[in-house]
């Protein structure tokens, strides 16, 4: 019996048949690819990794603050600014009660007054203190005529003994006098510092008085609170007035308008190639889409923790290494009037150190732990 054509089968044994290929052949283009494409990813990676730019989150905007002390005591009659309010240096912010202090003004003009004319009585005298100088000395020329012409003829008997004594006590009596009115004049030209023609207002006395004088009309002045510099008053309403202010108690605070920096915490490890003067990009939270230029002023001698209130101990068994943050104080180029710094709010900083590493240390690092 004749069996059916199997056109199918007949092809099917007419195809050639291919044989697998080992995998060790299969797999060794892809090693020979993928080994230098991988060594290329993490060489690149080690490179881009270690660019030039240095970079933290941990950064705040500051703004220099100066606290409005009273330079005087004295209640608060008036207060002239509102909280948040711009103001301008000279601009008038609070008053204290002046009258008190106008008193003290008025006493030391009295006092003034008082000292001149005791300074222009003590020239007089020392005037008059002369001119009875020069009657006691001719008065005693007199004296001393006489007591010599009753002495030579008190040998002739034209003049008693008794004339004769009254003459020679004539004679001291004046000397006496003399020598008390010199007295007087020496203790005048002490008062008046040494110099009878001193000017009235260069007396030492005077001066005191005037020093005196100036000092209440300056304390007098403190009573009227200004600006000391441009900038925004802030917590002015912790202020009020009845108020009583301490000398040197603070009142509010003055936000500056015009020194204006941020504060970057940068890690230890980051300062490696940081140095002043180079240039920084600071983007801050409140302005998310406009980044500033800026520059790096200084960084700080210390960590942040070293200057602490309470520094870390360290000389301790259970000694953990943590990576400090070192400040870093960086000022913008291109502040925007139109966009103010909030003191205390967060930023972003990254600084172009200018230092990239080689592009073969990647390979040298793959090298060396080959090796090892």
């Amino acid at each position: 019996m004749t069996k059916p054509f199997d056109l199918t089968a007949e092809q099917a044994s007419a195809q050639p048949i291919t044989a697998k290929k080992p995998l060790k052949q299969t797999l060794r283009p892809l090693l020979m690819a993928g080994v230098p494409a991988l060594f290329a990813v993490i060489s690149y990676s080690q490179y881009v990794a270690n660019e030039p730019f240095v970079a933290t989150d941990n950064a705040y905007a500051r703004v220099a603050k100066a606290s409005v002390n009273a330079r005087v005591s004295g209640q608060v009659i008036e207060i002239a600014v509102n909280d948040n309010q711009r103001v301008h240096k000279g601009q008038l912010l609070f008053r204290l009660d002046p009258q008190p202090l106008q008193i003290a003004v008025d006493r030391a003009e009295a006092q003034l007054g008082n000292a001149r004319l005791r300074i222009d009585g003590l020239k007089a005298s020392y005037r008059q203190q002369q001119a009875e100088l020069q009657s006691a000395k001719a008065s005693a020329d007199y004296d001393q005529k006489e007591f010599a012409r009753k002495k030579a003829l008190i040998a002739t008997e034209f003049v008693s003994r008794a004339n004769y004594e009254r003459a020679e006590t004539d004679v001291k009596i004046s000397r006496q006098r003399i020598a008390a009115i010199e007295q007087q004049i020496a203790s005048t030209v002490v008062a008046l510092n040494g110099d009878p023609d001193i000017a009235i207002d260069r007396h030492p006395t005077v001066r005191e008085a005037k020093a005196q004088l100036d000092q209440a009309q300056l304390y007098l002045s403190y009573a009227t609170v200004t600006a000391p510099a441009d900038g925004i008053v802030a917590k002015v309403d912790d202020l009020q007035v009845g108020n009583y202010l301490n000398n040197g108690g603070a009142a509010f605070a003055l936000i500056s308008a015009h020194e204006i920096w941020v504060e970057a915490n940068f890690r230890e490890t980051q300062l490696t190639h940081m140095r002043p003067g180079q240039t920084a990009t600071i983007t801050l939270d409140t302005y998310p889409d406009r980044p500033f230029k800026a520059h790096v002023t200084s960084i700080s001698p210390g960590a942040g923790a070293d200057f602490a209130l309470l520094p870390p101990e360290n000389a301790t068994g259970n000694w953990v290494k943590v990576v400090q943050r070192v400040p870093v104080r960086l000022e913008l180029d291109d502040a925007d009037p139109a966009l103010p710094l909030f003191s205390g709010t967060s930023a972003t900083v990254e600084v172009d150190t200018g230092h990239r590493t080689p592009w073969w240390y990647p390979l040298k690092s793959l090298l060396s732990a080959g090796h090892s």
